[in-house]
């Protein structure tokens, strides 16, 4: 299908200008049919970044389509009117680019990284994905084997085997997150090529997608270009946020003991998140990362570092949740009867921060060290249109990538101590002890 249009019609929402905050500008657009364009200027070399973001993940999933979201991203490459079979990925190598995606409980990204000179080809693809695909049940049949050996493969190690067979224990019934991505396999065998184009028809579109490029281009170029291939399609999307989410901090998950096929013993500790849009997001954040998360974090310090009680520990969870999740944090160790030691030590560093707080030190140290991963992360193309279409999805405003470590800036001793109080008390706290099998 051949998209041409006679003139240019933008709605411009914003044309922000970033230089002072970073040292490349970004600014934005949003077409008659709502797709937002976000485009940052890095004319360090002659490639670019596209990105073209959709709202949706397996959070829209229902019983008898779970892990549709992460299939549908397979389907997404197998071809369309204009560009048929795999001539999609054909297009990207033939130029020496590359191109993936990936599907998380909330958002499903496509992403080419190209020399600038294809830039057109590869908004002109992408605009057919969003309203040309072909989906047949002879394509759903090959991609289904693709994605069943994938789901096989990800427990083939004792780790991804432990986390597939702990998932399901973790969230109440009716939770968005409630079944993993990857989904149930003997579901997905099931699926037919209509239920495929429901999901499609109901999650594809201008109004629930955003694209993101990030290279050495000219803005208005690209709005151009997006205008050209995206601005004709009028499919529209009445998307509602899911009311009536169950409560995290009073469900109990259904199990505190598993086995495992592995001489180790792990205490999965989990607790819940607050949403990103939640006032206690960045507390959090800087509480657990200090806490558990951070390679010099408070526990990795003294349990891995200097204790000796535990060998890692491992974050395992979605920092970035549009619904409030579940913390899990996996503390790896010998297995012992003396690692009660170690939930001992974990308690009195959590009382330590409900009562005193953090030492203004380690914030410190703690702002200086992100401030500076920020900008080693700039060099790369693929690192800022994540940044740029995270802060965009979660906060409905790009822009905020380039303050995030203000708002880490703002927590005061006593956000800390609130935070620690409200999610990480007694009550709140739930672990999973893994233990070898006898």
């Amino acid at each position: 299908m051949n998209i041409k249009t006679k003139f240019l019609s933008f709605c411009v929402i914003g044309l922000v200008s970033l230089a002072n905050a970073v040292e490349y500008p970004s600014k934005s657009i949003i077409l008659k049919n709502g797709l937002k364009v976000i485009v940052c200027e890095k004319p360090d070399n002659d490639f670019v970044e596209f990105e073209v973001w959709y709202r949706t993940g397996s959070k829209d999933e229902k019983p008898g389509i779970r892990g549709m979201a992460h299939l549908f991203e397979h389907m997404m490459f197998r071809g369309t009117e204009k560009y048929p079979g795999k001539s999609i990925f054909e297009n990207v190598e033939k130029v020496g680019g590359e191109a993936n995606a990936y599907t998380t409980f909330d958002r499903t990204v496509y992403h080419e990284y190209v020399p600038v000179s294809a830039l057109e080809k590869m908004i002109d693809m992408e605009s057919d994905r969003m309203s040309n695909l072909i989906v047949t049940q002879n394509i759903l049949d090959t991609e289904r084997q693709v994605v069943g050996e994938e789901l096989r493969n990800g427990t083939n190690n004792w780790y991804g085997k432990m986390d597939s067979e702990r998932y399901p224990f973790l969230y109440p019934k009716g939770h968005p997150y409630e079944v993993n991505v990857i989904g149930f396999l003997d579901e997905i065998t099931k699926f037919t090529s209509s239920q495929c184009m429901d999901f499609y028809n109901n999650f594809y579109s201008p109004n629930n997608a955003y694209i993101v490029v990030v290279g050495n281009v000219k803005t208005d170029d690209v709005f151009a270009l997006v205008e050209k291939y995206f601005g004709v399609i009028s499919k529209q999307l009445n998307i509602q946020k899911k009311e009536n989410i169950p409560a995290l901090d009073t469900a109990k998950i259904r199990t505190n003991d598993m086995n495992v096929n592995f001489p180790l013993q792990i205490y999965s500790y989990t607790f819940p998140r607050p949403a990103v849009t939640d006032k206690d997001f960045f507390a959090f954040q800087l509480l657990t990362d200090i806490l558990f998360n951070d390679g010099n974090s408070i526990l990795n310090n003294r349990l891995v570092k200097k204790d000796y009680l535990a060998y890692a520990i491992n974050p395992n969870s979605e920092q970035w949740s549009y619904y409030p999740n579940l913390a899990v944090i996996d503390v790896i160790m010998d297995a012992s009867p003396g690692n009660v030691k170690v939930k001992r030590a974990i308690r009195e560093e959590i009382n330590k921060i409900i009562d005193a707080g953090i030492p203004q030190g380690v914030l410190d140290n703690y702002i200086t060290a992100y401030e500076n991963s920020d900008k080693l992360n700039n060099y790369e193309c693929s690192n800022i249109a994540n940044k740029l279409g995270i802060a965009e999805y979660y906060f409905n405003d790009y822009t905020k990538t380039y303050r995030l470590s203000d708002e880490y800036k703002k927590i005061t001793q006593d956000d800390l101590k609130k935070a620690a109080v409200k999610y990480l008390s007694e009550d709140k706290i739930q672990v999973i002890n893994i233990k070898p099998e006898q």
